[in-house]
């Protein structure tokens, strides 16, 4: 988007135009299809940033469809275990060898049958942010 603003002219007494051009900082990407987990056993869902860039001082935050309580966070570059929903307790874990090329990857252990669904890979910096979503699909032994 484009920004347009008016500015006084201190020497003319003129309106300056000046015009300003929005990017977004990062887009982030997960994948285009399903993940498949099994029963018991643990699974990685995929998520990045694109450009990649460092996400160490940034805010990762893991949902599923409602946004009172998250299956992970990583702020203050560390994981923040309060108001994590109880489900997830001790499952977790964020990829941290992959946060200096963008990767924010979530691992989920002891994987269930109530784990299946929508998450979303929800990234922030600053006051800006942006998220992907995906679907989990889980199978039994």
């Amino acid at each position: 988007c484009k920004a347009h603003w008016m500015v006084a002219s201190p020497c003319a007494g003129s309106l300056l135009s000046i015009s300003r051009e929005y990017k977004p900082q990062f887009t982030v990407v997960g994948p285009d299809r399903p993940v498949t987990a099994v029963v018991g056993e643990e699974i990685v869902l995929p998520c990045q940033l694109t450009p990649r860039m460092s996400t160490e001082n940034m805010e990762v935050t893991w949902f599923r469809s409602e946004r009172s309580s998250f299956v992970h966070r990583y702020s203050d570059r560390k994981d923040q275990y309060e108001q994590q929903m109880p489900e997830y307790q001790r499952r977790t874990e964020l990829l941290k060898d992959g946060l200096t090329q963008g990767k924010v990857a979530l691992k989920i252990l002891h994987v269930r049958l109530s784990d299946e669904g929508q998450y979303s890979c929800f990234v922030q910096d600053g006051a800006f942010y942006e998220e992907a979503q995906l679907e989990l699909k889980v199978a039994g032994q």
